[in-house]
């Protein structure tokens, strides 16, 4: 008897009471029908736990790809931001050097106060400069020494009956001038009035004259540095800024003058700062000028293309023709066009080197292969 009667024959002793047929089934039908069953049975191998893999491998494709593009933008936006902390604390840099210089001369000068001024605006930009606090140390303790005073007592002796009244019919003929020189604007004239009322008269009316002397300084000092006069119009805001504080105003035309005035001591000498300090006054003041005539736009104009020269001087022509392009942006210049076109051309083919144009009405030598000339164009000195 085979394997399946056994197992009938054990349930039927378990459940005594139910009588249950005993079913012979074949050997070779058995294995038949086994057979059978596992043909039906799913492949487990094939289809969807193949596609359920490959899903979770493009999710973290998807994911690492988002990941990349959110850490190139930040470090970008860190990239770009460092720059610009470079570059404010350059011009920090200048405008400091600028203040720590006026404060030697001021000190040279006995002008302890307005040393003091600029000190204080050295310490609240840049608290660890070096040396700062001892020179604010050294004009403090010059501020603190007493005033010496005669030994020798001159005692002048009037006859009686004489009674000596100062003249003050000048004085007030002049205070009148100047207060009508306020009205009108005319800050040259009341300056000039305030000091000879000072020669004159130094003890008439002091804290009306200064006021009016601050007012006439501060303005007479912004309209120098709009008219180009930059070191006449710091020398008055600095005198004004001894009698009363500056506003935002005066303070604002005195930070263009100096950053201009510190771009321009760079001319001839540094071409990148010069590009870096006109760069910045270009976007937001073009037109701004010193005594030369020279705006903002056509310093960084000029500043520009002979950066691009150095470049081609070192074979780097692509570089040169970017500053070039850049330069063109500003201000067309047909002379620059021409060196613009020759250096884009020694870019676009790096084996050969090209040829500086020639003028067609004066034949000149050939120059050197190895380097071209820079474009020589009229600039006013710094």
């Amino acid at each position: 008897m085979d394997d399946n009667v056994i197992d009938e024959e054990k349930l039927s002793e378990e459940h005594p009471a139910e009588e249950m047929p005993k079913i012979e089934i074949p050997e070779d039908e058995t294995i038949g029908l086994e057979t059978d069953l596992e043909s039906q049975q799913p492949d487990h191998k094939a289809g969807k736990p193949h596609q359920k893999g490959g899903g979770k491998w493009v999710w973290l494709g998807i994911l690492a790809f988002v990941l990349f593009i959110a850490a190139g933008i930040f470090f970008g936006y860190r990239n770009g931001v460092q720059r610009r902390l470079a570059n404010e604390k350059a011009l920090l840099m200048d405008q400091i050097a600028l203040q720590l210089e006026w404060t030697y001369k001021d000190m040279d000068a006995g002008r302890y106060e307005n040393a003091k001024a600029r000190l204080d605006y050295i310490i609240e930009k840049y608290p660890e400069f070096p040396g700062i606090a001892d020179l604010m140390a050294q004009v403090i303790g010059k501020l603190n020494e007493p005033i010496p005073t005669a030994t020798q007592v001159v005692i002048a002796t009037i006859e009686p009956g004489v009674t000596a009244t100062p003249d003050l019919r000048g004085a007030e003929e002049k205070f009148t001038q100047l207060t009508q020189h306020i009205a009108n604007q005319e800050w040259d004239l009341a300056v000039q009035t305030v000091q000879s009322l000072k020669e004159s008269n130094f003890d008439y009316r002091t804290i009306e004259v200064d006021g009016l002397y601050f007012i006439a300084l501060r303005n007479r000092g912004i309209q120098r540095i709009w008219a180009g006069e930059l070191e006449q119009g710091m020398y008055d805001l600095s005198v004004a800024a001894e009698l009363g504080a500056l506003d935002s105003q005066a303070a604002g035309a005195e930070s263009w003058a100096t950053t201009y005035l510190t771009g321009a001591s760079y001319w001839d000498v540094n071409w990148p700062g010069a590009v870096e300090i006109f760069g910045q006054l270009y976007a937001q003041m073009p037109y701004f000028s010193d005594s030369t005539g020279m705006t903002t736009a056509e310093r960084y104009r000029i500043a520009l293309y002979r950066l691009g020269d150095q470049y081609a001087a070192q074979g780097d022509y692509c570089t040169a023709s970017s500053y070039y392009s850049q330069s063109l942006a500003v201000g067309v210049n047909l002379d620059i066009q021409v060196t613009a076109t020759a250096y884009a051309e020694a870019c676009a083919s790096p084996v050969t080197t090209p040829e500086p144009p020639q003028d067609q009405l004066t034949p000149t030598p050939p120059l050197p292969t190895d380097t071209l000339p820079p474009t020589e164009e009229p600039t006013a000195t710094p």
